[in-house]
Order: C-alpha cells, then sequence, then structure tokens
C-alpha cells in the first residue's frame, strides 16, 4: 500500500514541477510574442468589458498565462486575415486570462498593468485601422508608460501615433516625458490625460 502512495505522491510532484516549467517557457514566449507586428489590422468593434472568456469555467489552476498567450496567437491570425472584429474580441479575451493569472498568483498591480498593457499595441493597430487615432495613442502610451525599458521601436511608434492623433498640446517629446515618469500608469487615467491633450 505505501507503494502505492509513494508512486502517487511522485506523480504529484512530477505534474507540478511540469507545470511550473510550462509556465516559465510560456512566459518566454510572451517576451518573444510582443515583438513588432508585421500587418495592422481593417475594422474595430466596440469593446465589451463585460465579456466573459469562452473557458470562464476553468479550474484556478488551469494555466491563465497559457491561455492568454493562445488568445494573442489567434488574434494575431485574425488580424492578418482582416478579421477584426474577432481579433478585437480575443484580444480582450486574453486580457481577461492576464487578469485571472494575476489573481491566481497573488500578482501586485503593477505585474498585472505590465501584462495587461502589453495587449495595448495590438488593440491601438485596430483603433488605427478605424482612424481612431487619439483612442490608439492611448494604448500606445499605456503599452510604453508600462514597459520596464522603452525599446527604439516604442519610441517609434509613439511619435508615429502622436502625429496621427494631432494634439494640439503637448510636443511628442513631453508625451515620451510623460510615458518615462512615475511607475506605471492605469489606461483610464491615460485616456484622460490624453483628452485633456485636446
Amino acid at each position: 500500500m505505501t507503494d502505492y502512495l509513494d508512486i502517487l505522491i511522485v506523480l504529484l510532484v512530477v505534474a507540478w514541477l511540469w507545470t511550473r516549467f510550462k509556465k516559465k517557457n510560456i512566459a518566454k514566449q510572451h517576451e518573444q510574442d510582443n515583438r513588432p507586428d508585421e500587418s495592422p489590422p481593417a475594422v474595430v468593434v466596440q469593446e465589451d468589458d463585460n465579456a466573459e472568456p469562452a473557458a470562464a469555467d476553468v479550474d484556478v489552476d488551469l494555466d491563465y498565462l497559457q491561455l492568454a498567450q493562445e488568445k494573442g496567437r489567434e488574434a494575431k491570425v485574425a488580424m492578418r486575415e482582416k478579421n477584426n472584429a474577432e481579433a478585437w474580441e480575443l484580444l480582450q479575451q486574453q486580457k481577461n486570462f492576464y487578469n485571472k493569472f494575476s489573481i491566481s498568483e497573488g500578482s501586485n498591480e503593477s505585474e498585472l498593468t505590465a501584462l495587461d498593457s502589453s495587449v495595448s499595441k495590438d488593440l491601438a493597430n485596430l483603433l488605427r485601422q478605424d482612424k481612431k487615432h487619439k483612442d490608439a495613442l492611448v494604448h500606445i502610451i499605456y503599452w510604453v508608460a508600462n514597459s520596464k525599458t522603452v525599446t527604439k521601436d516604442q519610441e517609434s511608434k509613439l511619435r508615429v501615433y502622436f502625429n496621427r492623433a494631432k494634439l494640439m498640446g503637448p510636443a511628442v517629446d513631453d508625451v515620451m516625458d510623460y510615458c518615462l515618469g512615475d511607475e506605471g500608469k492605469e489606461l483610464h487615467v491615460v485616456q484622460k490625460d490624453v483628452d485633456s491633450w485636446v
């Protein structure tokens, strides 16, 4: 009888280690997937804050980070196929899974914001295609302001999206300083600030 218990314990430990290994690999994949896009989308639908992901009844132990990554990959495929309504919905599901992952892991607010803001690059591309340049700029600022380090790609995208938005208030360098200012910014705060710059 103790042999069966020993085998069961070993299997549980191996399963736990395998789950941890997968999470690390998915985190690495997340960093690779956050590289610059090649093709922007064409149409956008309204964001549905009340949307639940298809897998809302999943167990807490399920790997939400993996599900978020899958939704992100599906969204990129939808964007390449110019199915922007589906891409928007998939990106919202990705954000929802990031939120569930952060809650299940006990992440702090800045960690959740960093994950959430990583989706904004793709959301900005969708908004740009719909000629909603100010809203697209909001998402680019949210993405840049919550990155650990600002890359050349982010700086370049910020400048391009800023020029498209045609704001009357600040200069692009002021907006870059805004992004580099405080530690992270919430999306609603960025939205409010950009609205005040018009």
